[in-house]
Order: C-alpha cells, then structure tokens, then sequence
C-alpha cells in the first residue's frame, strides 16, 4: 500500500492518475483555502444535455466553496437549458450564430471582462474554451483535456478524461481532487422522481429527437416500437413527445390516437418538461438531452444508441438500460421493447 507523506495530499487528492504542476503543487499546499476562495469561472459550451448534466458540479462547487461567487461562461448558440438558477453571474461568448458580426478583437475583450479569478474550471473543452484558459487569469486552471499536451500546456490541474466514464463524474474529479467528495445520488436540483412519479396512471415517455438525426430511429421503427410497447404494456399509457424541430413531431402517430392508452404530447417549455419526465415511469430516447433530464430528475430510461458512445452519459448509482450492439448496427424494435420491459420489472 503506497503512502503519500502529508503534505502532498493537502488538498490535492491523487497519486498518478491526473496531473498537477509545480505551481498548482505549490499554492495547493501553501495558500489554498476553499473558503477563501472569492471567484470562480466554469466554462461549459454546449447544448441543452450537457447544460443539465453541469448542474450537480455547480451544487457541489457551491457547497465546497460556499464563499465564492461563480460566474457560468456560456456561449451564445448554446443558451437553452443554462443553468442560471444555480450561478451568481453568467458570460456569453460569441458563437457561431454571431461570426459575421463579431472578431477577434471581440472575443478576446470577452475573456478579459471576467476579469482575475481563483479558479477557472473548464468543463467545455473545446477551441473556445482552450483560447479562454490561455487568456484568462486565474490561480488554478483546472480541466479534462483529451490530449497531454493541452494538458501541460493550458491546465495547472487535469484529470483523467474517459469516454467510459459518466461525464458528470469526470466533471466532479475535479472537485474531488481538490478534497471534495460528492454524494453517490447525485443532485440536480430538479424534481425528483421517487417523489413525483404518477404511480397511479403510469405511462412512459418515447422521445425520437436529437441535435443530429443519425442519432434517431426512423419513423417507421419509432411507429413499430410505439405499437409493439402498448401490445406487450396494456397497463400504462404511451406517450410520444414531440419536440421543437419539424422532424421532432408525432404527426406519423396520429391515427394512434384512437387507442385509449396512447397520446401525442406536444413540445412543452423546459420547466414543464423536466416535471413530465420526472412524472414518467420511463423514458424511452436516444441519445438526446431529453434523456438527459431524465437522467437529471432520476427517471429510468432505455437508451437507444448506435451513432454516439453510451457510457459518457449513463450514472452508475441508479437503473438506466441501455439497447445497443456490439458492432454499432440499429438495435431492432423487437430489442428495444425486451429492454423496456425489463426496465419496468426491475
């Protein structure tokens, strides 16, 4: 059993499974304090998934470091889900929906109205976000970079990035590292599901949307999914919900209708989403941020994937199944619904 002298694990928590440089090592042992710490930026560029999956980072960031002021970078293509109601200040960086109207110049006076912080914690990683952590200042950068070289060459502190690993658990590494440590079930701070669930007159969600249609079923294998799942599960109503997108809706399900345990939701505002999804009994979705809030609100999903990898967004403390083929190939209907059905019994 290795033993690490005391110093060198005053608050920076790990042997050799992440890194942290002469400078990190130095102020980490000499001068850090988590309830000195005044501000703090987190950086997360993306959409609406991987806005809810920030939201236990920012609850735990708020408990460890209960003094600082933590301002959300964001970026303005990506608004949707943000979650506001968790950070003090928010900062829009120029997207791509405003590269004709904004420069360099632009952007760069962006990064620097955040002004010096603690911490700059990049949960982005990208080439926004890696510009952001060359020309901001801060006494800790701390990110998950895929390359070792970004890793030298931005972060004070990294940690191991996987993509077999739950993303918001890498995310949180990085408070663990620092001597936080998180609880098993995490909180989103959204409804929760054991506390809402409509047990009386259960039904189960279906979502067929995503950013890229590659990840989603085609119409016909999402009609014959719908209609095999009420044959084999009379005993809940089937609930498509439709999205915002043309080929997000359910008008392909409509002559459904007619069956007294099937219904068409249409797209609803993001509050009343999350507390359908958290009603449901199940949510049935590919890879997409509606199973995303699910995830967030604790409701059992069955997760089609054959386009994106299944891990990154799966937690290991809760029921989430997963229909998927080894060789990457579409699951069929027939697979989908077995999992649904297991789902429902375990």
């Amino acid at each position: 059993m290795t033993r690490l002298p005391p110093d060198r694990l005053k608050h920076l928590w790990f042997e050799r499974g992440a890194y942290a440089n002469k400078k990190a090592r130095q102020f980490l042992r000499e001068e850090f304090d988590p309830k000195a710490v005044k501000k703090i930026t987190v950086i997360r560029h993306a959409a609406l998934g991987d806005q809810v999956i920030l939201r236990p980072f920012l609850i735990e960031a708020r408990k460890f470091f209960p003094n600082a002021h933590i301002t959300l970078a964001a970026v303005s293509n990506y608004q949707y889900g943000m979650p506001t109601d968790l950070v003090d200040d928010v900062s829009i960086m120029p997207g791509s929906d405003l590269r004709k109207t904004t420069g360099t110049k632009d952007k760069i006076a962006c990064i620097k109205a955040l002004g010096e912080q603690d911490i700059m914690f990049d949960l982005a990683s990208t080439n926004r976000s890696h510009w952001m952590m060359a020309l901001g200042k801060a006494k800790l950068k701390i990110g998950f970079p895929y390359g070792a070289v970004l890793k030298r060459l931005l972060y004070d502190i990294a940690v191991f990035r996987s993509d077999l690993q739950p993303e918001v658990e890498v995310m949180l590494d990085m408070l663990r590292i620092l001597g936080h440590t998180p609880p098993m079930r995490l909180d989103f701070a959204y409804p929760d599901h054991q506390d809402v669930c409509a047990k009386e007159k259960p039904f189960i969600l279906y979502f067929n949307g995503a950013s890229m249609k590659d990840k989603i079923l085609s119409k016909e294998q999402m009609r014959e999914l719908v209609e095999k799942s009420m044959a084999a599960l009379p005993g809940y109503q089937h609930v498509y919900l439709e999205g915002k997108n043309d080929f997000e809706k359910g008008e392909f399900l409509t002559d459904l209708e007619a069956k007294e345990n099937f219904s068409i939701q249409a797209c609803l505002p993001l509050d009343e989403l999350v507390m359908k999804v958290a009603q449901a009994s199940l949510l049935v979705a590919p890879d997409t941020g509606v199973r995303n809030i699910a995830i967030s609100t604790h409701t059992p999903t069955v997760g089609i994937f054959y386009f994106t990898v299944p891990y990154r967004y799966t937690p290991l403390y809760e029921p989430h199944h997963i229909v998927m083929r080894s060789d990457a190939s579409v699951p069929s209907s027939d697979e989908i619904v077995a999992s649904v059905v297991q789902a429902l019994q375990s």
